[in-house]
């Protein structure tokens, strides 16, 4: 196994933009060279003399193996950049956690299912890359409108157009709204919020 400074050679030595350029031109031919073949399977099943078919079959798989060294290229490759390296792991989760805190912000209130799972994966994220979520994320004001006083204390995060409720101690139940409040009527009024969003559910 190669060791941290090996990968960090190899991190800095190469053009990572020339490098995934190169990348996507060798899948472009891969994929142009399966087609090929998909069009000489075509011919292996019309009438061709025995050693057009021999030949035919020879070329065939001279491109398979062609196209099977360049896809362990490719593989090679994104196995390296996205798993070995640290560095470029951490570049991509830090835009995941900000792709999913974008779209948090502009939840568009149709589905608070949606919202809930990407708070879910937000966390996951966050977890992994040693963000805390309370540092990006205002729970008071996690939606542009703001959740009733009457229901707040739930504790409820979000409401959907529809009246269902983001809520529970841990922000993964989904409610609806008069669920919540008949609730309510049988808790003590000064039950404190408690903003602890959820633990990433693993598959």
């Amino acid at each position: 196994m190669a060791n941290r400074g090996e990968y960090m050679e190899a991190f800095f030595g190469v053009e990572l933009y020339k490098k995934f350029e190169d990348t996507i031109s060798d899948l472009e031919n891969i994929e142009s060279d399966l087609k090929d073949i998909s069009h000489e399977v075509a011919r292996l099943g019309g009438e061709l003399e025995k050693e057009d078919r021999i030949g035919t079959a020879r070329e065939m798989r001279a491109y398979i193996y062609e196209a099977a060294q360049q896809v362990k290229d490719v593989r090679t490759f994104l196995d390296f950049y996205f798993t070995q390296s640290e560095e470029i792991s951490q570049v991509i989760l830090e835009r995941d956690a900000y792709m999913l805190l974008h779209q948090i912000h502009q939840w568009d209130f149709n589905d608070v299912r949606d919202l809930r799972d990407w708070l879910n994966d937000f966390r996951h994220v966050c977890d992994t890359i040693g963000y805390r979520v309370e540092d990006l994320i205002n729970f008071d004001k996690l939606t542009p409108y703001p959740v009733p006083d009457e229901i707040k204390r739930y504790p409820v995060y979000a409401i959907d157009k529809h009246s269902y409720c983001l809520c529970g101690k841990d922000g993964s139940e989904i409610k609806y709204i008069d669920e919540v409040k008949e609730e309510l009527e049988t808790r003590p009024k000064t039950l404190a919020r408690d903003f602890k969003l959820p633990t990433a559910k693993k598959e």
